[in-house]
């Protein structure tokens, strides 16, 4: 078998990213990978990233690999063979390089069960039996031939000891609380169990981006178990998100998306994070983040899990990068409420983001538009309100960034943004922000004080800068 460049490269970067991580002084129990929402089929670059970060897992020794669900974007058979073919590449017979063995752990999303958006509509039975992975017996066809493994709405498995239990996506009416109350006289309540399904538990990890997909049968079903480990994608939400990690009852992890962060465009105060297929698209005066850097794609992210006996250690690595996002998560077993990782506690915890010394705001008037204008309002006139990265002086990354323009006598306007980069390694996140406003929606013939507050994110302010904008001088700088 021929080693490719890019595959030696790979290797590199690997070596590179899992050698710079802080190790525990003793040895993991076990040690896994989560790879969510690869939505192979969709952007050309998603095989790519999925084959990146499963190759980084197999030089790391993983015992198993976890996906949680939208394996496919469009339900398609053919995208599930190229899913199994990137994973018969990396994983060939289900080894690693050392010749370990390597479980896949699989459930479903909303993307393979219902392909999204009415895409078979109108297609013929042939068709569907053809081409759809969830038509007839195509699952439990699929699976088998795919995978080697029978398809069940809910399965159990072992590795090294640690149980896995899984639920397909919910279009299948998986029996969640059923299926755990039935395993759970056989769960070792001193050792983490690890549950996994496509959507967070409702109200757990992702704050709003929890919205409760699952009816909220995990939250039930796991909550009589501080042992329990509920992993979860579907949000998309970028890693660098500290609420990717929840414990209450139990323990919630998000696994982000190996193909793309997705923007929180169900929130409309952000400004620049609709999605193209989204109603407020073109609305909005912003064109959504790039997730783009230097002219490239950069993908998302994923997860190496060391499981120890009193802890779980959750390396979050991005797929096009060689260096984790941020620091590792680790996380005390068994959960409690009010425990370290509380949201509350944490974001009382430490220094919010801060603005560097001597950054200030700068103010344009642009009669011809900005580049950064969003499609229903490319070329109108707008004012730019441009400002330097807030920097994690305390642990604390900015997130978003809430921009006043106040005037005495007016009406005050609020707008929030994403932070460019937020979603990147901190290396590469220092980039600027700028934020735009119709002059309509301002006061006229007032001098217009523009704030700027960075936020981390859980909402917590840093100090301040401001600019003060005068229309007959086309703007005047200064700091808080």
């Amino acid at each position: 078998m021929k080693t490719t460049t890019s595959a030696l490269l790979c290797i590199f970067l690997c070596t590179l990213c899992l050698g710079n991580m802080p190790r525990p002084a003793s040895e993991p129990l076990l040690t896994f990978g989560i790879v969510s929402d690869p939505h192979i089929g969709d952007k050309a670059e998603a095989p790519t990233f999925l084959e990146n970060a499963l190759r980084r897992l197999a030089e790391a020794g993983v015992d198993a690999v976890v996906c949680p669900g939208d394996i496919a974007h469009s339900g398609l058979i053919s995208e599930m063979e190229m899913f199994a073919g990137i994973w018969n590449r990396v994983f060939p017979g289900g080894r690693r390089p050392d010749g370990g063995t390597v479980e896949l752990l699989l459930v479903t999303g909303n993307h393979d069960i219902d392909a999204w958006g009415g895409r078979w509509d109108g297609f013929t039975e042939e068709e569907l039996a053809a081409k759809r992975f969830f038509h007839g017996d195509n699952p439990e066809k699929t699976w088998r031939r795919l995978l080697g493994q029978e398809w069940s709405p809910v399965w159990r498995r072992e590795v090294k000891g640690f149980t896995f239990l899984g639920a397909q996506w919910r279009t299948v009416e998986p029996p969640i609380e059923e299926f755990v109350a039935k395993e759970a006289p056989t769960l070792d309540p001193d050792k983490p169990f690890f549950y996994i399904q496509h959507a967070h538990p409702a109200g757990t990890c992702h704050g709003p981006y929890s919205d409760g997909d699952d009816k909220g049968e995990a939250r039930r079903a796991l909550a009589p178990f501080p042992n329990a480990v509920a992993i979860s994608g579907h949000s998309h939400c970028a890693l660098s998100d500290e609420r990717g990690v929840w414990q209450g009852a139990f323990t919630s992890i998000g696994a982000g998306s190996t193909q793309a962060h997705r923007l929180p465009y169900e929130r409309p105060e952000y400004v620049n994070a609709s999605a193209a297929w989204h109603p407020s698209y073109k609305k909005k005066i912003m064109a959504p983040l790039s997730n783009e850097l230097e002219g490239r794609n950069v993908g998302g992210d994923f997860e190496l899990v060391e499981v120890f006996a009193d802890r779980l250690v959750v390396h979050r690595l991005a797929v096009a990068f060689d260096e984790p996002i941020s620091p590792a998560w680790t996380i005390p077993f068994p959960a409690r409420e009010g425990g370290p990782l509380d949201f509350a506690r944490r974001a009382a915890s430490g220094t919010p983001p801060q603005f560097p010394a001597g950054a200030d705001v700068r103010v344009e008037f642009r009669p011809d538009g900005h580049a950064l204008e969003g499609p229903g309002h490319a070329g109108e006139p707008c004012i730019a309100v441009t400002f330097p990265c807030a920097e994690n002086v305390g642990g604390h990354r900015v997130f978003d960034y809430e921009i006043r323009a106040e005037a005495e006598g007016a009406e005050s306007v609020v707008r929030r943004i994403m932070a460019p980069g937020f979603a990147f390694p901190e290396k590469y996140a220092n980039l600027p922000g700028t934020c735009l406003f119709s002059p309509s929606e301002l006061p006229s013939g007032n001098s217009i004080r523009f704030i700027v507050v960075p936020r981390d994110c859980f909402g917590v302010e840093g100090t301040p800068i401001a600019g003060l904008f005068v229309p007959e001088t086309n703007g005047i700088n200064e700091t808080l």
